[in-house]
């Protein structure tokens, strides 16, 4: 995983020594989806499978429950932090609010080169590595936002795209998510970009974070009726 996709980049909340190897192994798990939204965690059954000493394995829980993605119920249990609707909204509500703000400020300063190289990089990219075609997706707004140099807003953007990654992962197991129609969406942002055609850029960029919030609200939707029916 990439620092964009899978690490710890937010704060410095990460633990440290095993406990960090502990708390890394548990959200890549996370975030590719290999412990669903809203499964229960047990902590005997983590320490007998992978040999976590108690002390590490809390630490480890505890700045996962800070990242906001385990759940802990004092004296109940945890679980891994399930999506809802709300909180799906939440997440595209604030990358609406910022991305296109921030490139509409900045779409003559975008490096031509780098622009092409993202081009290069959506034609060839396959689908078939889902996990590299999602870090190259973050890895690609993470761009837009970066060209502002502000760490205050890179940090705040830095935990939405991590939550972003976690839902793209999971609208793959729910089969409410079609990746091979990113790559076309991400080109006609870049080709925008480099006629510096503002509102086109604008327009190519909200569309695709709708689409994306649209396919997300999905996956849950479907999730919920599975698990009811």
């Amino acid at each position: 995983m990439t620092p964009d996709a899978g690490r710890h980049v937010v704060g410095e909340t990460t633990p440290a020594g095993l406990s960090s190897q502990i708390y890394q192994a548990l959200r890549d798990r996370i975030q590719t989806c290999d412990l669903l939204p809203g499964s229960d965690l047990n902590e005997k059954q983590l320490m007998d499978e992978h040999g976590y000493g108690r002390t590490p394995l809390r630490e480890a829980l505890l700045a996962l429950q800070r990242d906001g993605l385990v759940e802990i119920f004092p004296r109940k249990g945890m679980r891994i932090t399930p999506f809802t609707e709300k909180s799906i909204n939440d997440v595209y509500q604030l990358r609406k609010l910022l991305e296109p703000a921030v490139m509409s400020s900045y779409v003559s300063m975008y490096s031509k080169s780098d622009l092409l190289d993202f081009a290069r990089r959506f034609r060839e990219t396959s689908i078939s590595d889902i996990v590299e075609h999602y870090e190259l997706d973050i890895a690609f707004h993470t761009f837009l936002v970066s060209i502002a140099e502000n760490e205050a807003m890179s940090r705040i953007h830095a935990e939405l795209m991590s939550h972003v990654f976690r839902l793209a992962m999971y609208a793959l197991v729910t089969g409410a998510s079609h990746p091979e129609q990113n790559n076309p969406e991400h080109l006609a942002v870049v080709e925008a970009l480099l006629r510096e055609n503002e509102q086109e850029a604008k327009d190519a960029l909200i569309f695709h974070i709708n689409h994306s919030l649209i396919v997300s609200l999905n996956a849950v939707r479907e999730r919920n009726e599975d698990t009811s029916a």
